[in-house]
C-alpha cells in the first residue's frame, strides 16, 4: 500500500496535476499556456462519473469528486474492466485531470465521439506494442 502510494505521489502526472492545481488557486499564469501534445480535450458526457485509481470498477475511487457535462484533459487509455450502461459498453479506460485537478480513470463508456468497445479517438492508446505508456497505476 505505501509503494502504491509513494508511485502515485511522485508519478510525472500526479505531479503536473498538482502543479496545474496549484497555478489556478494561486492565479500565477501570466500568459496563456502552450498546448501540450500529451494532452488531449475529452468530453464527459454523462452525470456524476466516478473517478478510479485503475481501469477497473474494482479500483478504489481516486477522488469523491464525480464528473458531469465537463471537458477534461485526457492522457492515455488503456484496455480494463467492462463498464455497460445502457446501449453503451466499453473495456477501455481513459486517463484524466479532473475539473478539481485530480488524475484518474474514467470508462470510455462516458466519453463522447467513441464507438462500443472501441477506444476514443485522438486519446493516445497503450497496448503491448505500442510506445504509449500510461504511467499512472
Amino acid at each position: 500500500m505505501f509503494s502504491k502510494i509513494m508511485t502515485r505521489l511522485f508519478s510525472r502526472r500526479a505531479a503536473l496535476a498538482a502543479l496545474l492545481g496549484l497555478t489556478g488557486l494561486l492565479g500565477l499564469a501570466a500568459a496563456p499556456a502552450q498546448a501540450d501534445p500529451s494532452l488531449s480535450p475529452v468530453h464527459i458526457w454523462a452525470s456524476q462519473v466516478r473517478v478510479r485509481d485503475c481501469a477497473s470498477t474494482s479500483c478504489d475511487l481516486a477522488t469523491t469528486e464525480q464528473v458531469t457535462n465537463a471537458t477534461v484533459q485526457a492522457f492515455c487509455q488503456r484496455w480494463g474492466g467492462y463498464v455497460s450502461d445502457g446501449p453503451y459498453d466499453n473495456h477501455y479506460w481513459v486517463e484524466i485531470i479532473t475539473p478539481q485537478h485530480h488524475l484518474g480513470w474514467v470508462s470510455a463508456v462516458y466519453v463522447s465521439g467513441g464507438s462500443n468497445d472501441g477506444p476514443v479517438p485522438g486519446v493516445p492508446v497503450e497496448t503491448d506494442d505500442s510506445p504509449v505508456y500510461c504511467e499512472y497505476v
